[in-house]
C-alpha cells in the first residue's frame, strides 16, 4: 500500500513540474498568432480585419508582452497568456492568446 501511495505521489509531483515549466511560444510565433486571429476572428466579434496589410506596420508600432493568468490554479501552475498590440491605420486591437497553445482569449481595444 505504501509502494502505491509513493507511486502516486510522483507521478502527481511529475505531472506538475511539467505543467509548471511548460514551453512558451516564442515573441513571433505569438505574433504570428495574432496576426492570424486578427484576419479570421471568431463569428460573434462581426470584423475581421483582413483589409489591412499588417506586413507594412513598423516594429515600433507593434507592443508585446507576457502575462501571468490569473486565478488560483493559473498562479499556482504558473500559466501565461500573450497580450500583442497593434496600431495600424487608427485601429488599434489588443489580442489575448495562451502563451502555450496560441488560442484566442480575447480581443479588446479601439477597433473602429
Amino acid at each position: 500500500m505504501k509502494k502505491l501511495l509513493f507511486g502516486l505521489v510522483i507521478i502527481i509531483a511529475m505531472f506538475f513540474s511539467y505543467s509548471y515549466q511548460l514551453p512558451i511560444m516564442s515573441t513571433w510565433e505569438a505574433l504570428d498568432h495574432a496576426e492570424k486571429h486578427l484576419q479570421n476572428p471568431p463569428k460573434e466579434w462581426g470584423k475581421s480585419f483582413s483589409d489591412y496589410d499588417w506586413n507594412d506596420t513598423p516594429l515600433e508600432n507593434v507592443a508585446v508582452s507576457l502575462n501571468q493568468k490569473s486565478g488560483f490554479w493559473s498562479n499556482l501552475t504558473n500559466r501565461m497568456n500573450w497580450e500583442v498590440t497593434i496600431k495600424n491605420n487608427g485601429v488599434e486591437p489588443t489580442v489575448v492568446i495562451d502563451a502555450y497553445t496560441g488560442k484566442l482569449i480575447d480581443i479588446f481595444g479601439p477597433l473602429n
